[in-house]
């Protein structure tokens, strides 16, 4: 008899942003609840998935610009893909290859 190896899935993008927006909350924010999403959690985020950086897709700079384009501290899942969206067009970086990194980047803290 031999065993089943049963492939693991991939998270999705939502469980993912799920994960990081609970990830190091401030005191004075709505205690990482999972719903929305800071800058700080988001450049946490794009940092672990190897997207910001030196010879890397983004930098905390552009990250910072679009994110405020939104007029709000913290953004909802909604939001974020939107944010995404806006971050790649003005990259010229296609999206699904940026979610798959986000995607496939472990929980937070975790380093690869």
């Amino acid at each position: 008899m031999t065993a089943k190896i049963t492939p693991i899935e991939r998270p999705t993008l939502e469980s993912m942003f799920t994960s990081y927006a609970k990830y190091r909350p401030t005191s004075n924010t709505f205690q990482g609840d999972g719903k929305r999403m800071l800058l700080s959690q988001s450049d946490a985020w794009m940092q672990q998935a190897r997207l910001i950086g030196e010879k890397r897709f983004f930098t905390l700079t552009e990250t910072a610009v679009t994110f405020f384009k939104f007029g709000k501290s913290s953004l909802d899942f909604e939001e974020y893909q939107k944010f995404l969206e806006m971050l790649c067009q003005t990259k010229g970086i296609g999206l699904e290859e940026v979610k798959s990194c986000m995607t496939g980047c472990g929980p937070p803290g975790m380093v690869s």
